[in-house]
Parts: structure tokens; sequence; C-alpha cells
């Protein structure tokens, strides 16, 4: 079970960085989300203001840098006490047609036996696999992708340079140091 989507890049790329993106927040991009985050125009089905909402949300997430695509894969992960935990889920942005291929295995949508996307779930598999340069050895689908997954998370792990994060470390409710203005800033904020 799983849902895959694909879309045309039409955006600019910028980076070939691998973005690693909470859990919570990567089950919240919908496929409205993805199909603004694919193409620099705007779909006449939404409105301006809530196309300029959603832009706004994919640059806080820091899918989009100046309205070009800022990644080359983004996974998602959780923490926990043992630390973060790379996950199964992937947005891939390909080199050779510009295609953007989202996979979550958790989800429901489809299933292998009798699935009306099988030709692009493979072709979305080999094609991450060529990129990524991993060997795929299972014939089942769900079974290669979940392998394919696990040997990025392995790359990735073992050739991991640094880690730039972009994180509040302290909130105005935990720091001792703020002005009496700062706190009617922050009750009026709730």
């Amino acid at each position: 079970m799983c849902l895959l989507l694909e879309y045309e890049v039409s955006r600019p790329i910028i980076s070939n960085d691998i973005l690693l993106l909470k859990k919570d927040d990567f089950l919240k991009l919908s496929e409205l989300h993805l199909s603004v985050l694919s193409s620099d125009k705007r779909n006449k089905e939404i409105s301006k203001s809530y196309y300029y909402f959603i832009i706004n949300k994919l640059r806080d997430l820091g899918l989009l840098l100046d309205n070009a695509i800022a990644f080359k894969a983004v996974l998602a992960y959780t923490v926990n006490l043992q630390g973060i935990l790379i996950d199964k889920q992937i947005i891939f942005v390909t080199n050779d047609n510009k295609r953007m291929i989202y996979y979550n295995p958790e989800n429901s949508v489809y299933q292998c036996c009798g699935c009306p996307v099988t030709s692009e779930c493979l072709q979305g598999l080999k094609t991450i696999a060529k990129e990524t340069n991993i060997k795929i050895r299972k014939e089942d689908l769900d079974e290669a992708w979940l392998a394919l997954l696990e040997e990025m998370r392995i790359k990735l792990l073992s050739n991991m340079k640094y880690i730039r994060a972009k994180a509040d470390l302290i909130k105005i409710e935990n720091n001792p140091n703020k002005t009496k203005e700062e706190e009617k800033e922050y009750e009026w904020s709730k």
C-alpha cells in the first residue's frame, strides 16, 4: 500500500541538497502543495491569495528558495529518545526529464495487486535507483521501494558532511531575560 504521485517540474532547481523534513510536515503536504511546488504558474482553480499562502508555507519548510526548488530529495524524519530516525517517505526531483516523484508507503491509496500506476511506480523506482547508484534486487514493488529508501538512508548517513538545521532553540516564554514589552507582545500573540 502506498501513495505515488508524479509531477512535471517547471520551476528552476537551485540545489542538489537532501532536505530532512519533519514527518508531520511531510504528511501535511497535499497534492495541491506538491503541484504548486512543481510549477511556477498559478493554477486557475486556486485563488491568488491561497497560492501565495502555499508558496510562503513551502518557503518556511525550506522546499522553495527564491521561487526555485531548493532540494534534490526530501526525506521525512522523526525524533525520539535515541535520536533522529529517517522515515520511509521521499520526494525526489529527477535529472533526466525534471519530474518530481512523491512516495509514501504508509498511505493506503494504492495496493500493488491491481494498481493503476504500476508502470509509473516502476519507472520512478528505476529512475531514483539509477540517479543514486543504488542496486535493487527485490521483485515486489513495495519491497523494492523500501529497499531503495533503506539504501538511501545508509548512503545519506555515511556520506553526510554536515547538517544545517532551522530550529527555534530559545522560545520567548522560556527566556528569563525577556522584557515587560516582550511579555505583553507574547501574551497578545496567544
